[in-house]
């Protein structure tokens, strides 16, 4: 699904990407697991052609990312992204207007059972609820691609792994999730794979049923491949 190779990326003197290579598979749930400042939101950006990467090249299914291929990706924004005057019904018209794969019905379906009034100004929703809404917009498209960064932070326990269980129950057909998380007992029900940033672009690629056939939760595999 996507190809990253050789790989650079820099902000200012700081570097994140030196050489990094590595590919995601398509029709995957995938987790993007790595330490704070590794990089994860970096690479999701440059995937979704909101970064341009200094070198390298990131392809999604055989097309250099670019204008061309932003059609088929949907980034989850966050709440800062949207206007102060908007409400619930505007980000939900907004989205409608701007994306023809756009479920409208489906996100007003998903409002109600999350309790996202429609009249209410999202820049006054609770941390939580601000989530749900992004994640319910990114999902409630019909694309190849969905790219999640850090969804369930500001979730509460109730609706961590409920959520994201059942709006990706609901995506298209043949979709690939990649989720950029380090709340791993949330979510790691829901991955088929992990990828795990590590410095100096090392990768560590694992598939989780192998991972929990060995007597391992994903949780402390990762612990073990970081240390």
């Amino acid at each position: 699904m996507i190809s990253i190779k050789n790989l650079s990326k820099s902000y200012g003197k700081k570097a994140v990407f030196k050489n990094l290579t590595l590919e995601f598979s398509a029709n995957r749930v995938i987790g993007l697991l790595g330490e704070n400042g590794i990089g994860k939101t970096t690479l999701l950006k440059l995937i979704a052609d909101i970064l341009k990467p200094d070198k390298g090249e990131v392809s999604i299914a055989g097309e250099t990312v670019s204008r061309h291929t932003r059609a088929g990706v949907s980034y989850m924004l966050s709440a800062n992204n949207f206007y102060g005057f908007m409400k619930v019904r505007d980000a939900l018209n907004f989205y409608r207007d701007f994306y023809e794969d756009f479920d409208y019905e489906r996100a007003v379906t998903l409002c109600h059972e999350f309790k996202l009034h429609p009249k209410a100004r999202v820049k006054t929703l609770s941390k939580g609820s601000a989530e749900r809404l992004c994640i319910l917009l990114c999902l409630c498209r019909c694309v190849p691609l969905y790219l999640l960064d850090e969804p369930v932070a500001g979730l509460d326990p109730k609706f961590k792994h409920g959520a994201i269980k059942a709006m990706l129950a609901n995506t298209c057909e043949e979709q690939t999730v990649i989720i950029s998380s380090h709340l791993l007992r949330d979510l790691e029900t829901i991955f088929d794979e992990i990828i795990i940033l590590k410095k100096n672009d090392e990768v560590v690629t694992a598939n989780t049923d192998e991972i929990r056939e060995s007597g391992k939760s994903v949780e402390q595999f990762y612990l073990e491949v970081s240390e």
